[in-house]
């Protein structure tokens, strides 16, 4: 049973409200030194549930423990966060490469550091029932191809998705939204368009795969990714990665979700930013060359991001939106996707108003 939290932190105040924040639930250990730590938390492998570490603690820093930690597999199922005084971006890089799962800078948003440190626990308890599901399933079907085993990969999915929306607490609720749009527009694009092929099982993986099409943002700085006002050259290129991060963290988990599902997120996330005339990334791909999935994901998100406040501006009116998108001021879209997005304006307005059961649509 994972019900231990191991705490490694020099200042006591950082210590007890790191402590206080965790101890109903779980089993506290606290370190203050970080060779100590070092050797130590091995014992507790089995029963660990995460761990949270500062890059200052004396005689080996938190980046050191978290590389030593991670030379033994076992660690790779257990969430490492690390906590810092020094928040700039070379130390978060440092933090990153050493295997953590997150960074804060201290002082920290103590809500935002236990909420998210409750989903990584999530994760990777999900992580681990998916793989022992893998081992032992008796099903007849193909592992990846049972309903139980989907349904988890689902779950999986949404997980994954609502630990990279936390980073920034601007875009709660984006997910569902998303979602919502995206099976709007799937569903009015199946009715207009049939040469694309889409079905309503088809249009449910894709809603479902919406989740994972920004996975790629977990390997973007804080400092970057939360910048509130211009980015440079140099943090835009590094911006403009995250697709091709995404498919490199897709390839870390070769063969692990169901083939349909694997090709249907990998297009998401490879090509959510292409543009009809050439003039997107990574690959810019013309005209009907980006795949249907990621033309909707690509609308769909363009339009909540304009009708919603992000950290570098404030939300249009729905009606300027449209007219931004329909005019090209967000990049070129393709013609058949402005028919689906005009067709479906209305029922779009409707559900980022509403409660966002995905039920009701």
């Amino acid at each position: 049973m994972r019900d231990t939290i191991i705490i490694v932190e020099s200042n006591e105040d950082v210590r007890e409200i790191l402590d206080e924040m965790f101890s109903e639930k779980y089993s506290v250990v606290t370190y203050e030194d970080g060779f100590e730590a070092g050797n130590k938390i091995p014992e507790f492998k089995d029963r660990l549930a995460g761990i949270i570490v500062d890059t200052e603690v004396p005689t080996v820093g938190g980046i050191d423990v978290t590389s030593k930690l991670l030379q033994d597999p076992a660690f790779a199922t257990i969430p490492i966060v690390i906590v810092s005084p020094d928040g700039s971006l070379k130390n978060e890089k440092l933090a990153y490469k050493a295997g953590a799962t997150d960074f804060f800078k201290i002082p920290f948003d103590s809500e935002l550091l236990k909420r998210k440190m409750l989903k990584y626990m999530d994760l990777y308890s999900v992580r681990e029932q998916l793989n022992e599901l893998k081992k032992h399933s008796a099903s007849q079907q193909p592992v990846s191809e049972a309903p139980m085993y989907k349904k988890m990969h689902e779950n999986l999915m949404e997980l994954v998705g609502r630990i990279i929306e936390m980073r920034n607490p601007e875009n709660e609720n984006h997910l569902r939204r998303l979602k919502g749009l995206v099976k709007i527009m799937a569903r009015k694009t199946m009715e207009l368009y049939p040469e694309y092929g889409l079905t309503e099982e088809k249009i449910n993986i894709i809603v479902s795969a919406v989740a994972l099409h920004n996975i790629g943002m977990a390997a973007i700085p804080d400092s970057v990714l939360l910048k509130p006002g211009r980015l440079t050259n140099e943090e835009y290129e590094f911006m403009k990665s995250h697709t091709l991060r995404g498919i490199e963290a897709l390839d870390w988990t070769k063969d692990a979700w169901p083939r349909e599902y694997d090709d249907v997120i990998r297009k998401m996330v490879r090509s959510h930013h292409e543009k009809y005339d050439g003039g997107g990334y990574p690959d810019g791909l013309k005209g009907d060359d980006i795949p249907i999935e990621a033309q909707l994901i690509s609308i769909a998100d363009t339009y909540d991001a304009l009708v919603n406040d992000r950290v570098y501006k404030k939300a249009y009116p729905k009606d300027v939106a449209a007219n931004m998108i329909n005019v090209g001021d967000c990049g070129v879209f393709p013609p058949k996707m402005l028919e689906v997005f005009k067709n479906c304006r209305p029922d779009l307005e409707k559900w980022e108003e509403s409660d966002l059961d995905l039920k009701k649509i």
